[in-house]
């Protein structure tokens, strides 16, 4: 049961980030001077031109893949002192304290309390 309400709540989660989607590149290039190139010409103009656009997207989606990486890196590193916090001996002693606290304050009240 409390595994499916954990589905739930992981679905309904929002991403950060967008998913990629590889959008259709075009020639930049305006038609009226394209058209006074040969065909060849026209060709290599056009391919350069959409070339260029696959790589500035390509450049936008790297950047953005570092940024979440270096993000998730950050929040990675949190959760690791966050843990070498609580599991480190001091708080170890600390935990088995306050579990022991309670019993040891019974017995002291117990033993003053008798007469």
């Amino acid at each position: 049961m409390a595994h499916v309400v954990k589905r739930r709540m992981a679905d309904q989660r929002i991403p950060r980030y967008q998913e990629l989607e590889k959008p259709e590149f075009k020639s930049a290039i305006p038609p009226h001077l394209v058209n006074k190139l040969s065909e060849q010409e026209k060709y290599l103009v056009e391919t350069l031109s959409r070339m260029e656009a696959q790589n500035e997207w390509l450049i936008k989606a790297v950047l953005e893949g570092n940024r979440s990486a270096i993000e998730t890196d950050l929040r990675v590193q949190e959760l690791q002192d966050w843990k070498s916090m609580v599991s480190s001996k001091w708080a170890v002693v600390a935990a088995f304290l306050l579990i022991c606290l309670p019993v040891l304050v019974k017995a002291i009240l117990d033993r003053l309390w008798k007469p």
